[in-house]
């Protein structure tokens, strides 16, 4: 299964003008959303439901399944992630994202605690929370 970003934007009736402004480097009808193999979610971490690759966004099968609100609320979160990439450039993001995870499992954090505490993903939140409902 593929699609464009923008279809699960519009199914979740997210304000795409806002959306431009929040993610400037972003044309969701640009950016394919595939439905992530069994094979490919081998190498997630429990509990990810989506990767964001430069070039597109990988779902785990179930949330596509969601309510279009939920799908659409990801979709941005994962949007907003492809904006980093071309924002900082590969190495930068790479870099700043394993940076954070790193400290924060110095600190004693689990996982959860450290991926919550990474600053890109908080970012990436934050625009899901301000776009998505």
């Amino acid at each position: 299964m593929r699609f464009w970003a923008l279809e699960a934007l519009t199914k979740a009736d997210l304000d795409l003008e806002r959306l431009t402004v929040a993610l400037p480097t972003i044309d969701p009808s640009t950016v394919p959303v595939h439905a992530a193999s069994r094979r490919f979610r081998l190498f997630w971490a429990k509990g990810i439901s989506a990767v964001a690759m430069p070039w597109g966004v990988y779902v785990h099968p179930d949330r596509l399944k969601q309510p279009a609100a939920d799908v659409g609320r990801l979709m941005v979160h994962e949007l907003a992630h492809i904006d980093q990439w071309r924002r900082l450039g590969a190495i930068a993001w790479f870099r700043s994202y394993v940076g954070d995870y790193m400290r924060g499992r110095r600190k004693g954090l689990g996982h959860h605690g450290a991926y919550r505490a990474v600053g890109l993903e908080r970012e990436a939140r934050d625009v899901a929370a301000r776009l998505g409902g």
